[in-house]
């Protein structure tokens, strides 16, 4: 293994054998950890969990070859701290890359990679420890209206009701989170971005018929672009959405694609009663909605996307309408190229 590459890395990166002794700590790793060659790697693990937990730890490394979880270790002054530990096995050796979560500035890292580390892998697990409980309470919920006697029904179900759309926002929330995490791992499709406007388009269309609005698109644009389907897919519905609901009785949505230079400009028009400067500036803030149905992050993630394909999201309002603009290169490179550069 070209274990050099390693102290490149602003993670702790510490290689063991069978034996359980230390082959390699990179320089983060030793500066935290103060590891040393042939030293025991369950050194770094509270004395309570170097028989049992590390066992079940490399039990699972044999079988699966891969171990994600947090976990508690002890830094060169024996203190806990709380770390991210990604584990794989590698031939006859082990690694262990560790995110130290706490402490991480004593490391000399960047403010920005404390930020992002922090948030990425604390809200990954809260989504992970979310997501049985919410789909435990989803199971209940319909079997508490399978269960109800018919007497009841009309008296219970407004209760139910409500905690079901209760239970959705979390839902969304958990899924809003996995996206977030998941926003820079694009995976890139090769694919004529007028054809796939018109599909997300008349989709949305079919789907939102309860309002008299009129659809238009003009798409002048035949270009392929390498795009992640899935998750540009979620912009245009977010966009689209957010139009929608901006229109009270009835209006217009017109969505027109066209090249400008190097860029894909796709314009996204509503005449919903536009946005004044106050709320314009909020637009991209977390957890930001005026809507109280709304959880506000739909934009937050869809800036997020359009930045993971190396483009960008405005939003422009003048009197009552409306206009987001996307806009995307037209990448020259070949496919594995974009990929590479894809990861932010």
């Amino acid at each position: 293994m070209n274990v050099e590459i390693f102290d490149l890395l602003e993670s702790c990166i510490i290689v063991f054998d069978i034996e359980k002794r230390i082959v390699y700590a990179n320089k983060n790793a030793i500066m935290h950890f103060d590891v040393k060659l042939k030293d025991d790697i369950r050194s770094i693990f509270q004395s309570d969990d170097r028989v049992v937990f590390f066992d079940n730890l490399m039990d699972i490394l044999n079988k699966e070859g891969l171990y994600k979880n947090f976990i508690r270790l002890l830094d060169k002054n024996k203190k806990v701290q709380f770390c991210y530990i990604n584990g794989f096995k590698n031939s006859d050796s082990y690694v262990f890359e560790i995110i130290v979560l706490s402490g991480f500035n004593k490391l000399g890292l960047s403010q920005r990679n404390l930020n992002y580390n922090y948030l990425k892998y604390i809200s990954q697990g809260i989504a992970h420890v979310l997501r049985n409980p919410i789909m435990s309470i989803s199971g209940f919920l319909n079997l508490i209206r399978k269960k109800l006697p018919n007497d009841m029904k009309n008296d219970i179900e407004p209760y139910l009701e409500y905690i079901q759309g209760e239970f959705s926002k979390i839902m969304k929330i958990v899924l809003d989170i996995e996206i977030i995490n998941n926003v820079s791992d694009l995976k890139l499709e090769k694919v004529n971005i007028n054809d796939f406007l018109h599909s997300a388009f008349e989709n949305f269309r079919l789907e939102n018929t309860l309002k008299p609005i009129q659809y238009r698109y003009q798409f002048d644009c035949g270009l392929d672009l390498y795009i992640d389907k899935k998750l540009f897919g979620l912009v245009l519905e977010e966009i689209l959405k957010n139009a929608y609901e901006s229109i009270e009785e009835k209006g217009n949505i017109f969505m027109y694609c066209q090249k400008e230079g190097n860029n894909v400009l796709i314009n996204i028009e509503d005449n919903g009663g536009g946005i004044d400067k106050e709320r314009l500036g909020m637009l991209f803030t977390p957890f930001y909605s005026t809507k109280p149905k709304n959880i506000g992050l739909g934009l937050f993630i869809s800036k997020l996307i359009m930045q993971a394909h190396r483009g960008r999201l405005r939003v422009i309002s003048k009197n009552n309408t409306t206009t987001v603009k996307l806009i995307l290169p037209i990448e020259k490179r070949s496919k594995m190229r974009i990929e590479r550069l894809s990861v932010v």
